[in-house]
């Protein structure tokens, strides 16, 4: 799944792993208004909040030589369940399911082992591209598959593919009153270093196999979840005035899979704690919503400062030229 460039951050680490109680990191959301100062450096949090979550279940980016669905799934799991984050959220486009028993599989394996699924549309549509109506019709096509594949489960979360949320005033209210009316939450984002650019390349240095490019995909990684949090952290204060309980987007791909052991690593050594979805979006920033007309959307602090127009910090570009060519 692609979204805007506007998205987060560095990390801060994660001292405690088991989930945290929704009091635990309660805020009142206030106005926005710009810091007085640009460094953010001795205002971050020493031990913030972050809810994982992973998008395009149950079939996200190419595969590398020798893996599957079923065990990048099986993988994924059981990375989580080691870490205590069972029941962890996986939003799913169900056209991936059609005659697919691999995928099926996974699915499958992804919700027994403990974890959960919510609605990203049947095909992983744009609501940019397209009507209110028409997405409305992929949000209800999906509905079948996340009921048969979570039972009794909550699955009425919904992540909006590519994190657009409407490029006009009057599909971005028409598809929120229908998900309101439906029964469902938006599974926001606060952080986001756009995970799958990293699969692709992965997957060609796999085939050829080029162990040097792939000991700098894993660095690179590294390194823009660490930039791309700080940033997303930064873009907190700078829309809600303080830092907020986050949840980061990841990508259930081959490379984010075995990268999620030195990422989790990462965030602990940051001082992050974990918590579920429902836990952290309970926080009141998530009931508010900037109401604006914008084509790209983004993640939540992205959608506040471009709806107000602040300013956002400095960060370094991610390497997208040298990940589309690496390994070609």
């Amino acid at each position: 799944m692609k979204h805007s460039l506007l998205a987060c951050l560095i990390a801060l680490g994660m001292a405690s792993l088991a989930p945290l109680t929704a009091a635990a990191f309660q805020s009142s959301y206030q106005p926005a208004t710009p810091p007085a100062v640009q460094s953010f450096k001795d205002t971050l949090d020493p031990h913030p909040i972050v809810a994982l979550t992973f998008d395009d279940l149950p079939a996200a980016g190419s595969l590398p030589p020798g893996e599957n669905r079923t065990k990048i799934a099986t993988a994924l799991a059981a990375e989580l369940k080691a870490i205590h984050l069972e029941g962890t959220y996986g939003f799913v486009n169900a056209v991936k399911l059609q005659n697919d028993p691999d995928a099926q599989q996974a699915l499958r394996i992804w919700v027994d082992a403990g974890m959960n699924i919510g609605n990203h549309t049947w095909s992983h549509i744009s609501l940019t591209a397209n009507t209110a109506d028409a997405f409305e019709r992929e949000i209800a096509l999906n509905e079948p598959a996340l009921a048969e594949y979570a039972g009794a489960r909550d699955w009425h979360w919904f992540r909006y593919p590519y994190l657009w949320e409407g490029d006009t005033l009057e599909k971005r209210r028409a598809v929120r009153a229908y998900l309101k009316n439906k029964g469902y939450r938006v599974a926001q984002v606060t952080l986001d270093f756009e995970d799958y650019a990293w699969n692709d390349a992965y997957s060609r240095c796999s085939a050829k196999p080029d162990d040097a490019a792939i000991a700098w995909l894993k660095q690179s990684y590294l390194e823009n979840a660490t930039e791309y949090i700080r940033r997303g952290r930064e873009e907190e204060h700078i829309a809600f005035g303080h830092e907020i309980p986050n949840v980061m987007l990841l990508h259930a791909t081959a490379f984010t899979t075995l990268m999620l052991p030195d990422l989790v690593d990462q965030l602990r050594k940051q001082g992050f704690r974990f918590a579920s979805l429902p836990e952290v979006e309970q926080d009141p920033v998530y009931s508010q919503d900037p109401d604006a007309a914008l084509q790209y959307g983004g993640t939540l602090p992205d959608q506040f400062m471009d709806s107000r127009h602040l300013p956002y910090p400095a960060f370094k570009p991610k390497p997208m030229d040298k990940l589309k060519s690496l390994c070609q």
